[in-house]
């Protein structure tokens, strides 16, 4: 169960501190705040089927792919992703950016963020995040908070890949 304090690697640029954990909201709200290297990494975009996030830009710059609109926000800036729509962040500018985020509800956000983490320090990531197989049993196991944007046929792939995944110890 996350604390407050717990800090979670996601992918070489980017972590995330608890700052609210959901255990203290009754599950209402999990809130973050989210550091992000200067990178050339575009995390893949993705949705949440049943979470509205709320982020507020404290420093640096960060772009924003959010359904078909680009939008680079900046310190003092604040965006909402509404459940169900497309979306990536990355930091496009030359020096840290960090924002406040926050996921209503919470559902399993922090338990898909100690997975990513775990796996990641186990040996079963790359400098973007996690190894195929093993994004492959997040994407499946953490469905109804993370649904990446990958195509039909990918997406077909997502079970059988997750059951090795299970076999192998993951």
């Amino acid at each position: 169960m996350a604390q407050a304090g717990d800090v979670y690697s996601l992918n070489d640029g980017e972590r995330v501190t608890v700052r609210t954990a959901s255990a203290d909201s009754g599950g209402a709200l999990l809130e973050l705040e989210a550091e992000w290297a200067p990178a050339e990494h575009k995390p893949l975009a993705h949705s949440h089927p049943s979470q509205d996030e709320h982020f507020d830009v404290l420093d640096g710059e960060l772009s924003l792919r959010h359904g078909d609109e680009k939008r680079v926000l900046h310190a003092g800036d604040s965006v909402d992703i509404p459940r169900g729509t497309l979306h990536t962040f990355w930091n496009s500018g030359s020096t840290v950016a960090r924002a406040s985020w926050q996921v209503r509800p919470a559902q399993r956000t922090e338990q898909f963020f100690e997975t990513v983490d775990r796996l990641r320090q186990e040996g079963h990531g790359s400098s973007n995040g996690l190894s195929l197989l093993a994004g492959a049993y997040v994407a499946h196991e953490f469905s109804d908070e993370f649904t990446p944007a990958i195509s039909g046929a990918a997406r077909a792939l997502l079970p059988p890949l997750a059951g090795w995944a299970r076999l192998r110890g993951y």
